[in-house]
């Protein structure tokens, strides 16, 4: 599922890299790292289709969703 939500937010305009990471020194999470042009792009993802599709598919499984914004320094 989360392999399928990666494939439909790359085709968002303005995302430029999702990462599915597997901690190896923690098998009970999964991880992401997310790259979005600017804040607006991160808006229409979190604020789009794919997120609440992904949502409604993972309903049950997701203890916890949480997520830092960070900023990319030159």
């Amino acid at each position: 599922m989360l392999a399928a939500h990666k494939a439909r937010t790359l085709k968002e305009p303005g995302t430029l890299q999702f990462e599915i990471l597997l901690p190896k020194d923690d098998d009970t999470k999964v991880l992401t790292y997310e790259v979005y042009r600017d804040d607006a792009a991160f808006e229409v993802h979190r604020d789009g289709p794919s997120l609440s599709q992904w949502g409604k598919e993972t309903a049950g499984m997701v203890a916890k969703l949480h997520g830092v914004r960070c900023a990319v320094l030159d």
